[in-house]
């Protein structure tokens, strides 16, 4: 009977301790505060870049470029055997940038319809990277090409 009663008196001292609470769960917070990106800035990538296009799924090279970035967005890329540039205007949003081109030939073909070349991009390393797409300059919803680039600082 004394041991039934031992056990009775250890279960009740147990149901009735103060319950320790678990420590606060910070990991979440500081996560989402290092997950963060910097904003980027067209003063950050305002310069002259040398850059490559490839296919969406290959490693070829499709073009060679420069370009010339200003600090208030304009950029003005010349395509490797182009004398004339095209013309950008970019917008940055968190740590992207938008560059949408103004219409211009499509390359290689004579006499063939207007492009608008659209970039998605963000500074990594030290170099930019990102995506684009090609639109028909008249029919802006018929993506014609995908693919991805990169672009070093011209030294």
């Amino acid at each position: 009977m004394r041991h039934l009663a031992l056990v009775a008196a250890a279960a009740l001292c147990w149901a009735c301790a103060p319950k320790e609470a678990p420590p606060a769960d910070t990991t979440a917070v500081a996560t989402a505060a290092a997950a963060a990106p910097a904003a980027l800035t067209a003063e950050q990538i305002a310069g002259a870049w040398n850059g490559i296009s490839m296919g969406e799924t290959s490693d070829s090279v499709t073009s060679r470029w420069a370009t010339k970035r200003m600090g208030d967005g304009s950029t003005e890329l010349t395509r490797e055997g182009a004398t004339a540039p095209i013309k950008f205007s970019t917008t940055f949003d968190a740590d992207s940038l938008h560059s949408i081109s103004e219409p211009t030939p499509a390359p290689g073909i004579k006499d063939g319809p207007k492009i608008v070349i659209h970039s998605i991009g963000r500074l990594v390393d030290g170099k930019l990277k990102g995506t684009t797409w090609q639109t028909l300059a008249d029919k802006p919803d018929s993506v014609i090409s995908r693919g991805r680039w990169e672009a070093t600082r011209a030294q």
